[in-house]
């Protein structure tokens, strides 16, 4: 999914207007849909697909320091190598990736608070706002 609309007869590309619950959101359609959304389908930066996520949580585990055989774990990857077989993910190792981790939400989330202390998304509006 893009979160655009393709070409479509004299319709243009497009966002996907959504109503932000229930989680993650429901495709609005018919007249106005966009003044009736909430939200809309939009990738947080240009280009921005799940497999470029993928690529950016990998790179973030690397400036965290975790070790290869965590990160391969994570990402679903087999090591069939020597090391592989003679290295074991501990405790210690996931307690400091999810330290790093948390340390980093918790900066984007001030980040995004900054540009907007609310959301119409239920599930955001409750992590900004510190409500359970």
């Amino acid at each position: 999914m893009t979160g655009w609309y393709p070409t479509k007869g004299h319709l243009k590309v497009r966002p996907v207007p959504v109503l932000g619950e229930p989680w993650p959101g429901i495709p609005v359609r018919g007249r106005n849909a966009a003044g009736r959304a909430d939200v809309c389908w939009l990738s947080v930066a240009p280009g921005l697909t799940p497999h470029g996520l993928r690529h950016t949580h990998k790179t973030l585990m690397e400036e965290l320091g975790t070790p290869a055989k965590l990160a391969d774990e994570r990402m679903g990857h087999a090591d069939g190598s020597v090391q592989a077989r003679y290295t074991h993910v501990t405790a210690v190792m996931r307690a400091r990736l999810l330290d790093g981790l948390t340390h980093l939400w918790e900066a984007a989330a001030s980040e995004r608070r900054a540009m907007a202390p609310r959301s119409p998304v239920a599930v955001l509006d409750r992590l900004l706002t510190g409500r359970d």
